[in-house]
């Protein structure tokens, strides 16, 4: 994820307020990579309910493997228990 930073908007913040256009624009950069980087691995909202939906699913798919295990250990010991 990006941070997505508008750098003219930004820049054009920094001239109004009297730094040099030149200057403005390398401040603007600098503080676009400096968010970019500091933001990194964030995910959003969406990708994060994705990763829930999916690892529920793998809870619940283990879930009734293990049931199906249990039911079939119990039926093979009653079978063998006379």
């Amino acid at each position: 994820m990006s941070a997505a930073t508008d750098t003219l908007r930004t820049a054009e913040t920094l001239t109004e307020a009297g730094v040099p256009e030149r200057q403005a624009a390398g401040h603007a950069r600098a503080i676009d990579e400096a968010l970019t980087e500091a933001v990194g691995d964030l995910v959003t909202g969406d990708q994060l309910r994705a990763e829930m939906a999916a690892l529920r699913a793998d809870m619940y798919r283990a879930l009734w493997i293990q049931g199906g295990v249990i039911i079939g250990v119990v039926v093979a010991l009653v079978r063998l228990i006379p």
